[in-house]
């Protein structure tokens, strides 16, 4: 009667408990019961191990603490996993789970007004903040093209913002002395008058009563052309 060759558990091989143990090489785990390989899969395959894992349990081969122990896994992701196995068999592993797309946070309203915030140069977090939302939905929303966050846009100038530019702008002339070329020019009586700008500004302090003046000026002269 020809002999027969035993296979051997490579050296290195991790004992989970007397009788299973755990061996991995470049690729792959392979789980041996005494010399005897019976489950393989990729190391980067973690269906395929919460499902080997918990057939272990489930068969009896293993503890659920010889796991933890061994894999350094919680307690709880062991034990979700057995009762899919429980519940479902080793298909439900398999199942691709439908994701919502967007979730029921975006609305149409709602991404009308997250754009419109990107669009006035928010940043994400501020946009964040005035919509009361998860960041990570946000995040979610401008990485699959439903908000667009580099569009070129002009920059947005707050109160703040106009505060730190006017005090760094002084050069030597006075608080909020910007356009220093122009000014220098109209000094040395090269320049007549400076083209009118406007930029794009949030709260403005008592715009309203601007605009109002301003409407009342224009009607003047429009009375007096």
């Amino acid at each position: 009667m020809p002999q027969q060759i035993l296979p051997l558990i490579p050296r290195g091989a991790t004992q989970i408990n007397g009788l299973i143990s755990v061996w991995c090489d470049d690729e792959n785990w392979t789980y041996f019961y005494s010399t005897h390989p019976i489950y393989s899969h990729r190391k980067s395959d973690r269906r395929m191990f919460r499902l080997v894992t918990s057939q272990l349990i489930d068969s009896g081969a293993c503890r659920q603490v010889d796991i933890q122990i061994t894999f350094g896994v919680s307690k709880s992701s062991i034990i979700r996993s057995l009762n899919k196995l429980r519940s479902g068999g080793p298909e439900a592993f398999f199942v691709q789970r439908r994701g919502r797309r967007g979730g029921k946070v975006f609305t149409s309203e709602m991404l009308e007004r997250a754009q419109g915030l990107l669009d006035q140069g928010y940043t994400r977090n501020e946009a964040v903040q005035e919509l009361g939302v998860k960041y990570d939905t946000f995040r979610k929303a401008i990485n699959d093209g439903r908000l667009i966050e580099s569009r070129t846009i002009e920059p947005v100038y707050t109160k703040l913002s106009r505060n730190v530019a006017d005090v760094a702008a002084a050069h030597g002339m006075g608080v909020a002395c910007t356009r220093v070329g122009e000014r220098v020019l109209a000094s040395l009586g090269k320049l007549i008058g400076a083209a009118v700008r406007f930029d794009r500004c949030l709260d403005v302090p008592k715009a309203g009563v601007l605009l109002c003046r301003t409407g009342i000026v224009g009607q003047r002269s429009a009375q007096r052309g």
